[in-house]
């Protein structure tokens, strides 16, 4: 097996500029990299004398105890405790309310409210799920999730696409940026800020999902989901794709239960990826969204 050094000849060389040790009380420094004698566009991020990842320079490292104790006073300022701390009911409890990954250089942290909104007649609560890394390969993001119960196994929880549909679990509204540029300091220096616009969007489609259930499903919104190129016929429920009146008329659904039936075999495609999940999730919110209101008799 060839040597990985042969691959490079012999008259190049690759070297590292002093390190930037802005976040050195982590144990994480920053060495540009430098190539034939020119410092290059990448760095090398090191934690704890290990390797972590080569980044772009422009890359801004926010270590994850950093990103913790931000999201902790932002998330109390919006109205917000920690995880663990949650009133309500268990499956499995939840000792902390920060999640490490193996490596240690990705972060979860979860927080919540006490605070119930009936949503179809069942009493649904709203976290918060504040994530980051420090590797390059996942960006900072903020997102509100529902959930009925809590549970040790919500670590994604608020993260884009995150759907749990046995419980009701699903984020709502999320806000996601690299890490770069003036977006991600925004984001960052205006957490509380950023945590009470997901919240008060989330409390929106709280308010749809309620409207929704006194809304009819017509065959107006059958052929929409239909003709809706995004969505794989193959996730359309069998009642969608008959669309006959008679079929609707003895099934009495209501915009709800076909949103549900619908969004449940979309996240359970094992042949589509979160990418296209959450595209067929948006199609699908614009199209819900603009039915009239016709209420179930």
């Amino acid at each position: 097996m060839q040597n990985i050094s042969t691959s490079i000849q012999e008259a190049d060389h690759i070297n590292f500029e002093a390190p930037t040790e802005l976040w050195s009380q982590y144990g994480i420094r920053e060495y540009p990299v430098v190539f034939n004698g020119i410092v290059t566009g990448t760095k090398a991020i090191v934690k704890d004398s290990k390797l972590v990842n080569f980044v772009g320079k422009h890359y801004k490292v926010l270590p994850n105890e950093e990103a913790v104790k931000i999201s902790d006073i932002a998330a109390q300022s919006a109205g917000f405790k920690t995880f663990d701390q949650f009133g309500g009911n268990w499956f499995a409890k939840l000792n902390n309310h920060t999640i490490y990954d193996r490596s240690g250089y990705r972060v979860h942290a979860l927080y919540s409210s006490d605070q119930s909104y009936d949503v179809n007649g069942e009493k649904m609560y709203l976290g918060v799920g504040i994530h980051n890394s420090i590797d390059g390969k996942m960006g900072f993001g903020a997102g509100i999730f529902t959930f009925r119960n809590a549970c040790s196994n919500m670590v994604f929880a608020g993260m884009k696409g995150w759907h749990m549909d046995f419980d009701q679990r699903k984020t709502l509204e999320y806000i996601y940026t690299k890490h770069m540029g003036i977006q991600f300091d925004q984001v960052v220096s205006n957490l509380s800020e950023t945590i009470l616009t997901v919240f008060e969007r989330a409390k929106e489609m709280l308010s749809w999902y309620q409207e929704m259930y006194y809304r009819d499903a017509t065959l107006e919104l059958f052929k929409k989901l239909k003709d809706q190129r995004h969505i794989p016929k193959k996730v359309l429920p069998a009642y969608i794709v008959e669309d006959d009146q008679k079929t609707l008329v003895e099934l009495k659904k209501t915009q709800w239960e076909v949103y549900n039936d619908l969004t449940q075999k979309i996240w359970h495609n094992p042949k589509s990826d979160i990418t296209s999940k959450t595209l067929q999730f948006n199609k699908i919110h614009n199209i819900f969204l603009s039915q009239p209101i016709q209420v179930k008799a």
